[in-house]
């Protein structure tokens, strides 16, 4: 893909003179610097990071409209949720391990948490120094909420694309994905 860009064209705003497009205008950026390396084979993957961060964001501001620091709140909920529909209970390291958080991040998160109203901590039968963490009904509540406003949310956004090109894409992603 060749990208022409001159002098005579001035940023709109510092980072970005394509604000339409900012995937576009990072590549353009990167080859005017570097030459063509090849970014055209691997914009697809830019694409991809774009729409991640796009995903991402709006998981965020639907994380903070109930409360939450972000969508890694929403995360540690749904795992509690699907715990205890499966019949489970989790310690604090279970729940880090399965976020791919540190114990301490784990801790932080689940104390916030358990002020809010969304979790309990219950002692662990075994153990004196660990905890079972548990989903309360508001908790429960509270992430069921979400998953339908972010399905919602998801639905909107891919409204762009019709149902065969929705199948394409999730096949193609799919197939990047394992």
């Amino acid at each position: 893909m060749n990208r022409t860009h001159t002098a005579a064209t001035p940023p709109v705003r510092w980072g970005l003179t394509r604000p339409d497009d900012p995937t576009e205008d990072k590549i353009r950026r990167w080859e005017a610097i570097l030459g063509d390396v090849g970014f055209d084979r691997i914009e697809a993957a830019a694409r991809i990071l774009a729409c991640a961060d796009v995903l991402a964001e709006a998981m965020d501001r639907i994380a903070q409209t109930e409360g939450l620091a972000n969508r890694n709140d929403y995360q540690a909920l749904s795992i509690l949720r699907w715990a205890k529909h499966e019949g489970h209970q989790l310690t604090v390291t279970d729940l880090a391990t399965a976020l791919g958080d540190t114990t301490a991040t784990t801790a932080n998160r689940i104390a916030r948490l358990h002020t809010l109203g969304y979790i309990n901590r219950l002692p662990h039968p075994t153990d004196r120094r660990s905890h079972h963490i548990t989903i309360t009904t508001a908790g429960a509540a509270t992430a069921e909420r979400m998953v339908l406003a972010r399905t919602s949310q998801r639905e909107q956004w891919l409204s762009a694309l019709t149902d065969p090109e929705r199948a394409t894409l999730a096949t193609l992603l799919t197939k990047l994905a394992t």
